[in-house]
């Protein structure tokens, strides 16, 4: 027993001993490179003394930390998920945050940040020297969209045969809040989305200056906000709730699936994938 308890008390020096070599390399005690020195840097500290490795199952990304004030707000939904209390790119619940293509984990404050603009050329998954969607080269099913390139003309059939990749889900790499949060945070999917709606009320509400629709828990009355950040494309949209799923449209390439509210009520819908819209992550217990 007592080899245990030397054992034991060797093993958490050593891992006290890993973190601070990580302080000591860090600028004076960024742990978490975000910049400045705070509680977060503890938590990264003491994530690293219970084994978590960045890069792990947790966090596909390698390196994507939620703001120190993200909360996971339990609205008792039937399947346990827990909605965050803010946007990827915010830093409190009435910030907009970033803007993103679907799949793609780079956001823009605006389509001109960066040189950015919101249109199939600028797309990631858009075939390099290409500007159409018919060059989509991922995420891809069967649509009969034959001009695509996720077809190909089988002249022993003589007949179209699909030959994409059938993956109507985003990878955790191509997931923005997997990859900026980190932590098991990820994208809500289709099917998450209509269980918040089925579950909730909403309202439009206003927030100080900060207008955006409110859902409310219709079994323990917690509530989350999501603020009305538009949209991007070839400029700033109208300001209305556009969240995007994880989920692209079943049947049709072009288009991914996403929440949209304004002032008569939310819904889902299908969007062209290069708009940018906002991000809101979730958690499963």
């Amino acid at each position: 027993m007592k080899q245990m308890k030397k054992l034991l008390v060797c093993t958490m020096l050593l891992a006290m001993l890993g973190c601070l070599n990580v302080v000591a390399q860090s600028l004076k005690g960024d742990v978490n490179e975000d910049g400045k020195v705070d509680v977060a840097d503890i938590s990264t500290i003491l994530s690293l003394m219970a084994g978590y490795e960045p890069g792990g199952d947790d966090n596909p990304s390698g390196d994507g930390h939620a703001p120190e004030n993200a909360k996971a707000v339990d609205l008792g939904l039937p399947s346990g998920t827990l909605w965050a209390n803010m946007n990827v790119g915010a830093t409190s619940p009435q910030e907009n945050g970033l803007y993103f293509a679907w799949g793609e984990t780079k956001g823009y404050i605006s389509e001109t940040s960066d040189g950015r603009l919101f249109d199939w050329a600028s797309y990631k998954w858009i075939t390099e020297g290409q500007s159409s969607e018919l060059w989509i080269n991922k995420y891809q099913v069967v649509d009969n969209h034959t001009d695509g390139c996720w077809y190909h003309y089988n002249w022993d059939v003589v007949d179209y045969e699909f030959i994409g990749d059938g993956k109507a889900t985003l990878d955790p790499e191509d997931d923005a809040a997997a990859v900026n949060w980190g932590g098991g945070w990820r994208m809500p999917t289709y099917e998450d989305f209509t269980e918040l709606l089925n579950n909730t009320t909403n309202e439009w509400i206003t927030v100080g200056s900060v207008t955006g629709c409110k859902f409310t828990s219709k079994t323990n009355g917690n509530s989350i906000f999501f603020p009305a950040a538009g949209f991007h494309n070839t400029s700033l949209q109208s300001l209305t709730c556009n969240y995007w799923s994880s989920s692209l449209h079943p049947l049709d390439t072009y288009f991914a699936r996403f929440l949209h509210s304004n002032l008569r009520g939310a819904a889902m819908y299908d969007s062209n994938r290069y708009n940018g819209f906002s991000v809101r992550p979730v958690l499963k217990k």
